[in-house]
């Protein structure tokens, strides 16, 4: 081996030694915290033109999720009753329009029969950020989320988000479990491979 490849050679060792002490850590203690939060999507007001942040309605709801600053997994879970195929045909139905803002991809048909979990992701800090996206109220128009406001609204969708915040060493492993629990949990809309 010469001086090139054994440099890299301990570089990865010690990559996967820290990987590993970091996955360790997850398989004896769990995450670092869990945070729940229902909703009604016919209920949400149009923050399109204002702070949801500092808005009176959702004010305690941001305060909570600006606490979780860590990488965190979360998933969508469905609590009304509507079946994967209509919330797949009204997210379709917003995506083909003119103006619609860029959404993640249902999954593949035979993956979500009867399933409730609506998506999965990962963000490695801040997920109220992430969660403003997913509503559909981030000033970047080209960032890609669920935009619940757009479409999940007028279906009266009812939602449960989960948040499973990690230790900050995770925040580079996030992808591995995200796809991971997606593949266990067979989400209705995204890919993951």
């Amino acid at each position: 081996m010469n001086l090139n490849q054994t440099t890299i050679n301990n570089t990865i060792k010690q990559i996967s030694e820290k990987a590993a002490l970091s996955l360790s850590n997850v398989a004896h203690n769990g995450f670092k915290q869990i945070k729940e939060y229902s909703f009604d999507c016919s209920e949400l007001d149009d923050c399109r033109e204002e702070d949801i942040t500092e808005s009176k309605k959702y004010k305690q709801l941001f305060d909570d999720l600006k606490k979780i600053t860590g990488p965190t997994l979360y998933y969508f879970e469905v609590l009304s009753d509507h079946s994967p195929s209509v919330i797949v045909s009204s997210l379709q139905a917003y995506s083909d329009t003119e103006h619609s803002r860029p959404c993640p991809p249902p999954a593949p048909k035979s993956n979500f029969e009867d399933n409730k979990i609506l998506y999965v992701g990962k963000v490695k800090r801040y997920m109220f950020g992430r969660f403003i996206q997913h509503l559909g109220f981030h000033k970047a128009k080209s960032t890609q989320g669920l935009q619940l406001f757009y479409w999940a609204k007028n279906l009266s969708l009812s939602l449960k988000l989960t948040m499973l915040e990690f230790e900050p060493d995770m925040i580079n492993l996030m992808t591995v479990l995200e796809n991971e629990v997606a593949n266990e949990l067979k989400p209705i809309i995204g890919k993951h491979k």
